[in-house]
């Protein structure tokens, strides 16, 4: 979808523009244009009104100023109604209509303050006018002769002096005032003639600056400026109208175009209206995929894969999708879908695989999707010719990854017609994408968990059967103790040529055979203690083959292909010579003994985690020791039990059960595992991987067996404590018989009251590891307490490894295995006594 940021710029510029426009096409107001007319004609007229008053004032014919009172008043209103007259018109047309605005103003205002003068001056002549004439006449009518002529030359030089006040008629006034201000006899009048006198003397001197104020009111130019500004004010408006007009146009054809862009914005509107209803299909198709796969079973997951890849064909409109997955747990390489009539195969997913994995074309990459809308644009190269072979028109492969773990890729392809997919559309097919890859990780992860879970359960099953083995393992070894001690010391005292001896000898050859299915129990059941050391492994694999092939029968061939001269790990020699041993010996039983027996060593260096049949192993260098035959095979449920003891296909009494248990133990020591492949009819390949570490063992040379010569006691004391009473009854013959004097408990505790009795009593202490009231080491650490110099010997037949640190706080110098033979226990006693 096309970002709606172009649109609303367009939007705002148009709002914008229109409302200019509409600001500057209105019409001046009417009613403010007729106020303001007015204003100019109150103006005009109440200035000639007051002109007229002021000269009426002057003549003496107005009974009071409110006439002139009133003309201020309209004046300042008329003024105050022109304050706005410059909005009508902008820039120098209205600094022109305020320029003559404030000239109106102060030709009002000088009048008022003419006016004001005048008033004041005008109030005085006049007062002194009505006194003067009043007066002068009665002075005139009743005065004598003399005085009534001085009189009537005064009033007649006052009357010409008001009609013309110049400075003549001014003297000629003055002169009688002074002739008339002289001392008179007749003092009936004098103080009216003094009141005259002063009276004329005021109209002298007020009349000429009375006559200047309304001289200068008269000549205001009030008038003349309102007339201008009434000009100027007309030309103004008419310009402001013309300029409405002319905006008022322009807001119509705005008007015409932005109808004609809202019907575009309509139509594209509904388009996107589409788009958008596409847009919301699409995603709800999407949550749909999605939903399904939740708390979906594994056995419907490919299913409703298939399922979602044909809903996304018949929405996104391509002719085919399919998923193409480096590695999936039944080995199908991936998913397709082809819309029905589409008669061109889909693209192996392998050619996919290596086509997305190799894509150089950086130009053909959009929203971390490989798109190409057009395969015939492509430049010429191995992409163009992969897609091209298919008859591809168009194509978009977008990656899928799960935990950071590339699994595949989602491609779709369209070979009817070139196919284009919006941004939108490739995120949404991405997010697709992500479920079916959650969906193929969680089908391979339920499928490695139950097998982890079955691998998990027949670990429970050998630990619980090793745990019962070791213990099996321990009781056996004190009956063996018992019949390899007893038939150690018969040999002793029997002659060399009697049938008793021979009869014995075979009793402690079947005591060693016993003895060594004692030792796989417990290598079985890992509790025997190993001692492990850098070791070469191709040398002790050869040694065994030899082994192998001088006991093989002429009809079983051994083949051997060793590529790992160099090659070491940490181990046993012993242990790993028996686990060739048993798995060539298994393997020419299932031949019997009659075929081809392949033996190989080699190395592994894996970036990737080995998953087994019985086992996982971490990335790391492994070697790998390959043991093959050509047998009868073995079906799924008997190799789920091979390595557990006691378990075997041969008839009664022809096995144990515990050869493949016994390697089972030494190779998860060794930190190894197992991989098991088998067919009925076609053989069995066992490989195990060793972890591989740097640097060759170190070779040693086998020390030829000396003889040695039994060692005797000087009647040291020995302390021997063994829950097993036959033992301690054995142990106490064997040591007497060595030399020593022995002091023998079946129970700790009263082994232990002895002991504190008198500690320095005893040379050395010979004590059992697992009894029921209190274990050896215990009972070593309870003696260590009281006599710390006390040599102590712990016997073990558990084969449990112990911590050196736990047995060096107990005190205990040394651990032996049962069975106990005279020549072990003389040579343990002469090293701690002698």
């Amino acid at each position: 979808m096309t970002s709606l940021r172009p649109l609303a710029a367009i939007v705002a510029g148009l709002l914008i523009m229109l409302t200019y426009l509409l600001v500057q096409g209105a019409a001046p107001d009417t009613q403010r244009h007729e106020r303001t007319l007015d204003a100019v004609r109150t103006v005009i007229l109440y200035n000639a009104a007051l002109q007229r008053d002021v000269l009426r004032a002057r003549a003496g014919l107005l009974r009071s100023y409110d006439p002139l009172v009133r003309a201020i008043a309209r004046l300042d209103e008329a003024m105050a109604s022109l304050a706005a007259a410059s909005e009508v018109a902008s820039g120098e047309a209205r600094v022109e209509i305020d320029r003559r605005v404030a000239d109106v103003a102060a030709a009002v205002r000088d009048e008022e303050t003419l006016v004001e003068s005048f008033k004041s001056s005008n109030a005085l002549l006049q007062n002194s006018l009505n006194y003067f004439n009043y007066t002068s006449g009665r002075l005139a009518a009743e005065g004598d002769g003399l005085r009534a002529v001085e009189i009537g030359a005064l009033t007649i030089a006052m009357s010409r002096f008001i009609n013309d006040p110049q400075p003549e008629a001014a003297r000629a006034v003055a002169a009688p005032l002074d002739r008339l201000a002289r001392p008179s006899l007749d003092m009936a009048l004098a103080s009216e003639v003094r009141s005259l006198v002063s009276h004329g003397r005021l109209i002298v001197t007020t009349l000429p600056a009375v006559d200047g104020l309304v001289a200068r009111l008269q000549a205001s130019p009030t008038s003349e400026r309102a007339r201008a500004l009434q000009d100027v004010y007309l030309e103004a408006h008419g310009q402001a109208a013309a300029r409405a007009a002319m905006f008022q146009a322009l807001l119509y054809v705005a008007a015409l175009v932005l109808v004609g862009y809202i019907a575009y914005l309509f139509v594209r509107l509904r388009h996107n209206a589409q788009t958008l209803k596409e847009r919301l299909d699409f995603e709800r198709l999407i949550a749909s995929i999605s939903t399904e796969f939740i708390n979906l079973p594994r056995g419907r997951i490919r299913a409703d894969i298939s399922k979602g890849l044909q809903r996304l064909v018949e929405h996104a409109g391509p002719d085919g999708a399919q998923i193409a997955v480096s590695h999936t747990c039944d080995g199908n390489g991936g998913y397709a879908y082809r819309r029905p009539g589409v008669n061109t195969p889909p693209c192996p997913p392998e050619d996919i695989l290596e086509l997305a994995s190799t894509w150089t074309l950086k130009d053909y990459e959009r929203q971390g999707a490989i798109y190409v809308p057009r395969v015939s644009e492509l430049p010429e190269g191995p992409e163009k010719t992969r897609l091209q072979a298919y008859q591809l028109r168009a194509w978009l492969g977008i990656p899928m990854s799960h935990a950071g773990e590339r699994l595949g890729f989602l491609a779709l392809d369209s070979v009817t017609d070139e196919k284009h997919w919006a941004d939108d559309d490739i995120a949404l097919l991405r997010t697709a994408a992500e479920i079916f890859a959650n969906a193929i990780a969680r089908e391979r992860i339920e499928h490695e968990r139950e097998a982890l879970q079955a691998r998990l359960n027949q670990s429970q099953r050998l630990e619980a059967i090793g745990t019962l083995a070791g213990g099996v393992a321990h009781e056996f070894n004190n009956i063996l103790g018992a019949i390899l001690g007893y038939g150690e010391m018969a040999l002793a005292v029997l002659l060399k040529e009697s049938r008793a001896r021979s009869y014995v000898q075979q009793i402690m050859k079947a005591g060693a055979r016993a003895q060594n299915v004692t030792e796989q129990i417990l290598a079985f059941g890992r509790r025997r203690e190993r001692h492990y050391q850098p070791l070469r492994v191709e040398p002790v694999v050869v040694e065994t083959v030899g082994l192998l092939r001088a006991s093989f029968p002429a009809t079983l061939l051994v083949e051997t292909r060793l590529a790992a001269a160099a090659a070491s790990m940490m181990g046993d020699p012993t242990e790993l010579q028996q686990v060739v041993m048993n798995l060539g010996t298994n393997a020419a039983q299932a031949m019997n003994n009659r075929g081809v027996l392949e033996i190989d060593l080699g190395t592994l260096e894996s970036e990737v985690p080995l998953t087994l049949s019985h086992g996982n192993m971490p990335p790391g260098d492994y070697i790998r020791l390959t043991v093959r035959d050509t047998g009868i095979g073995m079906d799924r449920a008997t190799m789920e039990r091979i390595f557990e003891p006691f378990f075997t296909t041969k008839p009664a009494g022809q096995g144990t059960g515990l050869g493949l248990s016994t390697v089972h133990g030494i190779i998860a020591a060794l930190g190894g595992a197992v991989d098991v492949k088998s067919q009925i009819g076609e053989g069995t390949t066992f490989e195990i991987y060793f972890p591989r570490i740097e640097g060759a063992a170190p070779e040693e040379d086998e020390a030829e067996t000396v003889e040695t010569s039994v060692h005797h006691g000087n009647g040291e004391t020995i302390l021997v404590v063994d829950d097993d009473t036959p033992l301690v009854r054995l142990a106490e013959e064997m040591l007497a018989a060595l030399g020593y004097e022995p002091v023998g408990f079946d129970r700790p505790p009263a082994a232990l009251s002895a002991f504190r009795t008198d500690p320095a009593r005893f040379d050395l202490v010979l004590t059992d590891e697992i009894m029921p009231e209190m274990t050896g080491i215990e009972f070593s650490g309870q003696l260590h307490k009281i006599r710390q110099d006390l040599p102590i010997v712990l016997m073990t037949g558990y084969g449990r490894p112990l911590s050196s640190r736990q047995l060096k706080a107990a005190g205990i110098s040394e651990v032996i295995r049962k069975p106990l033979l005279s020549n072990a226990i003389a040579h343990c006693l002469a090293h701690h006594l002698h």
